[in-house]
């Protein structure tokens, strides 16, 4: 009997040489070029997931709040996010972590629209305007109402619409149905080059308005998050992913705006390459290094919805149990 059952252990040994493929859904605004969904799609596109043994399917949605809706339903395991929305949902009793951190600078601005460029000139001009986020409840709508408040403006002084992201949000604003809107990851680009002279009135990529946003110049976003839940039964795939999306970062790092672009999926680029790579340079100096938290930023951030919301405020969260460096 012992040399069969020898012979099966070396069987199975062997059976177990090769690693298994786990498989795992991701959920990502990603519509169009935005740059902080970049290292999730490049880590795809450029073979890394499968390098690592994982087998990633990208599901692309309108919005972060879309994202997160579809983690908490169970459609997907892995959202990609903002990463305050983990501290929105503690809030709530919800238990969901960031675990990965693709970039440390905030790319919002609050632009106006062309057809009201002439009728507004500051932010607390925008009182009975109708104002474009990227859905109700997002963290996009979270920083227009923070930067209303800011100057003035309460959130019951406009009214909020969602246009979603990407072209749907620059066709928002050009359809003149709006009057200003919070745009994202790079989306102002496309409608600046059609209407040179519109009015940004606030830009929280510079230092200046990361200060004015967040009190200094440290941030979380293009976070990937998953329940607690999956991360305790899945660390091994976790894990996979985040040595995947560290080699993607490194990638980035690497490369010319042009190579990039050209290594996403066409879905991902315009037919205007140049602008295109203008997007892309602007985003380069956001990314992490590495993936992980910085430095204060769960501070920073709690902060920010402290300000903005009075769920977050009043409710005692753990920031620690809302991020882990534990799979980089």
């Amino acid at each position: 009997m012992k040399a069969p059952l020898f012979t099966v252990c070396l069987v199975l040994a062997g059976c177990g040489a090769k690693p298994d493929h786990p498989q795992v859904r991701v959920a990502l605004a990603a519509t169009g070029l935005q740059t902080t969904q970049m290292p999730m799609v490049l880590a795809d596109s450029l073979g890394y997931f499968k390098a690592e043994g994982v087998d990633v399917s990208l599901v692309n949605l309108s919005s972060y709040a879309k994202t997160m809706e579809a983690l908490l339903g169970g459609s997907v395991e892995v959202a990609g996010a903002a990463y305050q929305q983990a501290i929105q949902l503690a809030a709530e009793g919800q238990h969901v972590r960031a675990f990965f951190i693709g970039v440390q600078r905030d790319s919002r601005v609050l632009i106006l629209a062309p057809a009201s460029n002439e009728k507004f000139h500051r932010v607390e001009d925008l009182k009975g305007a109708v104002v474009g986020v990227s859905s109700p409840g997002s963290s996009n709508h979270q920083w227009v109402n923070f930067t209303l408040a800011a100057h003035g403006v309460r959130a019951a002084d406009v009214s909020a619409v969602g246009i979603g992201v990407g072209a749907s949000a620059v066709a928002a604003l050009e359809s003149g149905r709006i009057d200003a809107a919070g745009l994202a990851a790079g989306d102002h680009f496309r409608l600046l080059q059609r209407h040179p002279g519109l009015r940004v009135l606030v830009d929280s990529s510079t230092p200046e308005g990361m200060h004015a946003s967040y009190g200094g110049d440290v941030y979380a976003g293009g976070a990937l998050t998953a329940k607690q839940e999956w991360l305790d039964r899945n660390p091994d795939a976790a894990r996979r992913m985040g040595r995947a999306l560290q080699q993607a970062l490194r990638w980035i790092a690497a490369h010319k705006p042009e190579e990039i672009r050209e290594r996403l999926p066409e879905s991902f680029r315009s037919q205007d390459a140049a602008l295109d790579c203008r997007i892309i340079a602007w985003g380069l100096p956001g990314f992490t290094v590495d993936g992980k938290m910085p430095k204060g930023a769960p501070e920073a951030m709690k902060r920010f919805l402290d300000a903005t919301s009075e769920k977050v405020r009043d409710t005692r969260i753990d920031l620690a149990a809302t991020w882990t460096n534990d799979f980089l």
